[in-house]
């Protein structure tokens, strides 16, 4: 077979993308992802105040506004913008960097994208995609009617110029007929935005680079309510330090460029939110945190260099990146993660202190002697199997504390999931699992629940009853008899439970 380097081009085509393309980009974005990727648009256009509205009919959520006071858009940048496949320009600190964040984060979420804005000097514009008539289909809005909504829009910021970013036929939010499960899904979406945006631009708040809030608008009453702030959450506001030689800057040398890093080892046994990032324990949240232009594209996680362990828990490293090692480092469409080429990962792997006594495998090194050290002392001579989830993170600091782990046995998870009405739990030991029947779970807790460490008196209980239950490879005879017998129990025990909340 010849080895043709050079070929004849007799002529050049240009061939419009399949419109399932689009659909296909982000596919993986979350609510709270999805605005994330809207508020860097808004940070980009020289925003300082960011709202995000929902919109309430009665129960029901009919749209979802974010509003920026940033530069806003003419007609030919609208455009642009509306556009798949057109890359701006960007600034050398702007946070986009796809070019489809504000359609794909959208639409990922909603079925029509209203976009609304006015700049200074120009007149109001107006833009909508409806999916269903095709995503590369572009609307233009009647300027009257433009304005006259942007008008009407009253964010408590001043508001000459901006940008609205509106979704409507959302598709990813609860639509309940039941008003508890509606109000209780709806405060735990505003959380859970919250949470994730005050992490993510954690930086850009403390600065005072923009100020994000989050209300409710009421249709009926005319008006929004109260103003929720969204504050700073920096995972490492650690009040001291873990271990007395922490933070120490890592130097990691990538192809000739040096990123800022720093390894830090948190103090064991904390409660602060800082370190429960959204409420999940803090050592699941151990490993790299990746940034760019201080916004945080990646939280925790060794991407491959190390394999996660207990012990490892109260490490976290912060990587600044810049443009000139984004060829060695893939950021994900959704921005909340980024992937390593085989350079950056002996680069991290191989970092250096700067004094050159440590490194980044004796950094972990001293961040499992941290954990070890704040172990307990005291004779510990009953063991169980150690549980790796489902419970709050000083309940699991307490078991360490207690009791000695079963050595060679893999930890537990616990968590819920829908079994028989005749099962209470299940010892599922091919996926290491405890699980509770999640049948009950409103029952028992007596509201509807979203969090993976609630109940943690029942859920402790129920592990303590069934633990050795992991220590084997399989389940003997008597063991199972033993189960039996406890299910019937908790079963009866439901039911009379049930009854008694009826009367």
């Amino acid at each position: 077979m010849p080895d043709i380097s050079e070929v004849s081009i007799v002529g050049t085509q240009a061939l419009t993308a399949d419109e399932s393309l689009a659909g296909a980009v982000g596919l993986h974005h979350t609510i709270t992802t999805a605005l994330a990727d809207l508020v860097d648009n808004s940070l980009d256009a020289g925003a300082a105040h960011v709202l995000i509205r929902f919109v309430q009919d009665g129960t029901r959520i009919v749209s979802m506004l974010l509003i920026d006071d940033g530069c806003g858009m003419d007609a030919v940048t609208i455009d642009a913008a509306m556009t798949y496949g057109r890359r701006r320009d960007y600034g050398a600190a702007d946070l986009g960097h796809f070019g489809v964040g504000m359609k794909a984060a959208s639409l990922s979420q909603a079925r029509v994208l209203r976009v609304w804005s006015r700049r200074s000097g120009n007149s109001t514009q107006g833009r909508e995609i409806d999916s269903g008539q095709g995503r590369q289909a572009v609307s233009v809005i009647d300027e009257g009617e433009a304005a006259a909504f942007f008008d009407a829009v009253t964010p408590r910021f001043p508001f000459e110029a901006g940008t609205i970013v509106e979704w409507r036929g959302i598709t990813t939010f609860l639509m309940s007929a039941n008003a508890d499960e509606q109000t209780s899904w709806l405060e735990q979406t505003i959380n859970d935005v919250r949470s994730h945006l005050g992490v993510v631009f954690h930086r850009l708040i403390e600065s005072g680079r923009v100020a994000l809030t989050v209300d409710v608008f009421d249709v009926a009453a005319g008006r929004a309510g109260a103003l929720r702030s969204v504050g700073a959450v920096d995972p490492f506001a650690y009040p001291r330090t873990g271990s007395p030689n922490y933070p120490r800057q890592l130097t990691v040398s990538i192809n000739g460029s040096t990123p800022v890093a720093h390894a830090h080892i948190w103090p064991a046994r904390s409660n602060a939110p800082e370190f429960r990032l959204h409420g999940a324990p803090g050592r699941d949240q151990q490993g790299l945190y990746f940034y760019r232009h201080d916004r945080l594209l990646q939280i925790g996680g060794w991407n491959g260099i190390v394999r996660g362990r207990p012990d490892y828990g109260l490490a976290r490293v912060s990587i600044d990146l810049d443009d000139n090692v984004l060829q060695h480092i893939t950021i994900n469409p959704e921005k909340s993660g980024v992937t390593l080429d085989a350079t950056a990962t002996a680069a991290i792997d191989g970092g250096v202190f700067a004094d050159g006594t440590a490194n980044f495998r004796s950094y972990l090194d001293d961040a499992e002697n941290s954990v070890r050290a704040a172990r307990s002392h005291q004779p510990r001579p009953i063991s169980v199997v150690e549980p790796s989830s489902g419970l709050p993170e000083d309940v699991l600091d307490s078991f360490s504390d207690a009791f000695e782990f079963t050595v060679g046995a893999d930890p537990v998870a616990i968590g819920w999931r829908a079994l028989a009405r005749d099962q209470f739990f299940e010892v599922d030991l091919k996926t290491r699992t405890l699980w509770i029947n999640a049948r009950f779970r409103r029952d028992l807790l007596g509201r509807r629940s979203l969090d993976n460490t609630d109940a943690p008196v029942l859920k402790s209980l129920i592990y303590l009853l069934v633990g050795e239950m992991f220590e084997g490879v399989r389940i003997s005879a008597r063991q199972k008899e033993k189960m039996q017998a406890w299910q019937e129990v908790l079963i009866s025990a439901m039911a009379a439970h049930r009854e008694q909340v009826a009367q």
